[in-house]
């Protein structure tokens, strides 16, 4: 898993830029954790994905003290990321987030679908999600590891993210053994 090879160690906020889909932002607000993404520089997302967060979660972004950037409009997509979002059945905001990605490829893409992860990754982008969210707080000194364990535990009863249990067992004991619990 990408979340393990260390990418969110040693960031400091003035370098830290992340285009992101709804997911994230609506499974932290589940978990009490939005706040986790205070320390990024920017949260740049699109309209669409704006939208799709009011719609599932009574967040006002617009008034938030989260950075925020909202990119205004439509945001235009090429024909190879039109393509690839077509094959991997992409929505509207999977695929207006990752055309925000190639506007800010220095950027982190956070996002939970496991298809626009992989869109992603075969465009050369960091990727991330709720999870690596989670970790990272541990390392960035936002949350104990004891913490962090908890609310993984609660991710199945607490939020809408769709991960299977083995898989999440897994990423239980890799924290534990990284932070020595």
């Amino acid at each position: 898993m990408t979340m393990w090879n260390g990418a969110f160690t040693g960031m400091s906020r003035s370098e830290s830029r992340v285009v992101c889909d709804s997911g994230p932002i609506i499974h932290l607000d589940e978990l009490k954790c939005l706040h986790l993404l205070e320390d990024f520089q920017e949260i740049l997302i699109s309209d669409t994905v704006y939208n799709e967060i009011r719609r599932h979660r009574p967040l006002e972004i617009k008034k938030s003290k989260l950075p925020f950037v909202l990119s205004p409009g439509k945001i235009p997509v090429n024909e190879l990321l039109f393509t690839l979002c077509q094959i991997f059945s992409l929505d509207a905001g999977e695929t207006e987030a990752l055309a925000l990605m190639e506007q800010n490829p220095q950027a982190i893409f956070l996002t939970d679908d496991a298809s626009a992860r992989m869109v992603a990754e075969q465009l050369g982008f960091k990727v991330h999600g709720t999870i690596g969210i989670l970790v990272r707080s541990i390392r960035r000194g936002q949350r104990k590891a004891e913490e962090v364990l908890r609310i993984l535990k609660e991710v199945p009863s607490q939020t809408t993210l769709h991960i299977r249990l083995s898989l999440l067992d897994e990423i239980i004991l890799k924290v534990k053994r990284e932070f020595n619990i």
